[in-house]
């Protein structure tokens, strides 16, 4: 069709297609996106576009208008999105082109709706991604890059999580990336009801531990967060623990035999001599660390020390495994409502692609039926007929008009075999074009 037709694309890298060391190098936060994409949007000529930040994916879901993109303009978006934010990390160029993947059209849509259905997740089934999807949706809408095609997409793609989650079972046991650390602590540590357990963050990944923290029944829970409020609502919230306040994190580690760490800061929190100091008050009692932010909370170099235990997003592969293949069967339900659901959004794609040309058309008959009329109404004997007589003649033109036009658009959404609709739209912009 022409060059104008809106191109649905994704690009990204997700846990499957990069380790955790480059997923953290590539982890954007909103104001790091806040700098850089607007200077993306500007050089690619990108007409929408949504970013998807979280710990096991960096993806960005856009809209341009030139049919014949291809993937190394889109790992282009993907590299300079890196490149313009604040910590100008221009060196991942190679990496970003040989870990990315890309989908256009119906194979994006397909994608973002098994994202936010939680089908393409570490934790398949997990539930926050819905949540983490949508935050992504406000932020474009807010920053006004959110236009009609992403805003259909985002719909739909929180209908078809909808739909997942209530038509097959894949739901049925929460599940996230919080929930497989809580289950990772208790097998590597035997019984959680037994330990002391810090939780280092008070965000929604900390909500969500905490929550299920809950059902193992520690000995005792601590919260620690830089906001001293923030863990005092998560302790009244779910209804038992301790708040401290950041100040007094290092008085906190020391009691602690699981510490889970989900914070949203961008450096280090817990680094090797605060947590060698930790254990030396411990008296060499083994500790074990769980990191599950991104960028990283824990210092890899905490792995080195005796008798503590570090653990990352990645080593949760080993506990997902649970309940796997229930949740496998519910996940191929699942990727048949996602399936139906692209279909139908690439239908109404489609469709919004051919809207010009048939207006276009449209406007031809109407153009051509208002000349013809004046020209008619002009002479005799048309001249002569009453003002009822001339309304008739009028509604007449306007129903044929209507019935052309209803044909044409009937024809070209569901063309004859062998003729594609994009044909039968740029047919008509070629055979009808008005001449001043």
């Amino acid at each position: 069709m022409s060059e104008k037709t809106p191109i649905l694309f994704c690009i990204g890298t997700n846990h499957e297609s990069a380790g955790l060391d480059f997923r953290e190098s590539l982890f954007l936060s909103r104001e790091d996106i806040e700098v850089s994409l607007p200077q993306v949007i500007a050089k690619h000529h990108v007409k929408e576009v949504m970013v998807l930040s979280t710990c096991n994916r960096l993806e960005i879901y856009g809209v341009m208008e030139d049919s014949s993109v291809t993937a190394h303009q889109l790992k282009e978006v993907f590299i300079d999105l890196q490149r313009y934010c604040p910590k100008q990390k221009a060196d991942l160029d190679e990496e970003i082109k040989n870990r990315s993947y890309h989908y256009l059209q119906k194979e994006a849509a397909r994608h973002a709706f098994g994202v936010a259905a939680g089908l393409d997740s570490l934790v398949l089934g997990e539930t926050q991604i819905a949540g983490q999807f949508k935050d992504a949706a406000q932020f474009a809408q807010e920053s006004g890059t959110l236009g009609p095609i992403l805003k259909r997409l985002t719909q739909d793609a929180f209908s078809a999580s909808k739909r997942v989650r209530s038509q097959t079972d894949i739901g049925k046991r929460p599940v996230s990336i919080s929930h497989a650390a809580i289950d990772l602590a208790n097998r590597v540590y035997g019984q959680i009801k037994d330990c002391c357990v810090l939780v280092v963050g008070a965000g929604e990944m900390a909500e969500v531990a905490a929550k299920y923290l809950v059902k193992y029944q520690p000995r005792q829970l601590f919260f620690c967060n830089r906001t001293l409020s923030r863990a005092e609502a998560l302790v009244e919230k779910v209804g038992i623990g301790l708040a401290y306040p950041w100040e007094e994190l290092n008085e906190a580690l020391p009691l602690a035999d699981v510490v889970i760490s989900c914070t949203a800061a961008n450096d280090i929190v817990l680094d090797k001599a605060r947590i060698q100091k930790s254990q030396a008050v411990r008296g060499g009692k083994p500790v074990f660390l769980i990191d599950i932010a991104l960028p990283r909370d824990i210092d890899t170099a905490c792995a080195q020390l005796e008798d503590v235990y570090l653990f990352d997003i990645d080593d949760l592969k080993q506990v997902v495994g649970e309940n796997f293949e229930e949740r496998r069967k519910a996940a191929e339900i699942g990727k048949q409502i996602v399936v139906e659901n692209a279909t139908a959004f690439e239908r109404w794609l489609q469709s919004m692609n051919l809207k010009p040309a048939l207006a276009s058309f449209r406007e031809y008959l109407d153009a051509l039926a208002l000349q013809e009329f004046q020209k008619s109404f002009g002479r005799a004997p048309l001249t002569q007929l009453e003002e009822g007589q001339v309304k008739a003649v009028e509604s007449m033109l306007r129903s044929v008009i209507q019935k052309i036009t209803a044909d044409a658009g009937r024809v070209v959404h569901n063309p004859p075999s062998g003729v594609t609709s994009e044909h039968l739209a740029d047919a008509l912009k070629s055979l009808f074009q008005r001449t001043e």
